[in-house]
């Protein structure tokens, strides 16, 4: 069963990538310029920038039964935490600073996954570190405290 489910969207990241492969596209259309530029490069610039928008596109966090998750994009790159590793004193909401950046950064606080600037939830376990951008911390903080296992 899932408990919480959320999608946020970098909308930054995707209208930036979207007009660089447009205007790519425009100088290969147009053959702008002295030494106007190759089909193979536009081709290969253009898949490329396709890869990385259908890979972060958006930032999902679901929290079910067994564990929390944050899925980028299409779901090649994930993050998960079982509930039963976490230890939920450590939970926290952290600053994240625009100079961090969007994406996969490794930040002081650990490895952050991000899809805009804004905050974030920590959440540490004996090995791991979950650092994912979030503008709903108290929703998954709250969530993760009602499936606390009882002792």
């Amino acid at each position: 069963m899932t408990y919480y489910k959320k999608t946020e969207f970098g909308v930054l990241l995707n209208i930036a990538l979207g007009l660089i492969s447009i205007i790519t596209i425009g100088f290969f259309l147009f053959q702008i310029g002295s030494n106007p530029i190759p089909l193979i490069p536009v081709l290969g610039l253009t898949g490329l920038f396709l890869l990385i928008i259908l890979s972060f596109y958006k930032l999902t966090i679901t929290i079910d039964d067994k564990k929390i998750e944050a899925k980028f994009g299409i779901g090649l790159i994930k993050r998960s935490l079982l509930l039963s590793e976490i230890d939920y004193s450590t939970i926290e909401e952290i600053k994240v600073p625009a100079t961090y950046g969007i994406g996969i950064r490794i930040t002081p606080h650990g490895t952050l996954y991000n899809v805009k600037i804004g905050n974030a939830i920590k959440i540490k376990s004996h090995n791991k570190t979950f650092f994912v951008g979030t503008d709903e911390y108290t929703r998954i903080e709250n969530t993760l405290l009602e499936l606390q296992p009882k002792e």
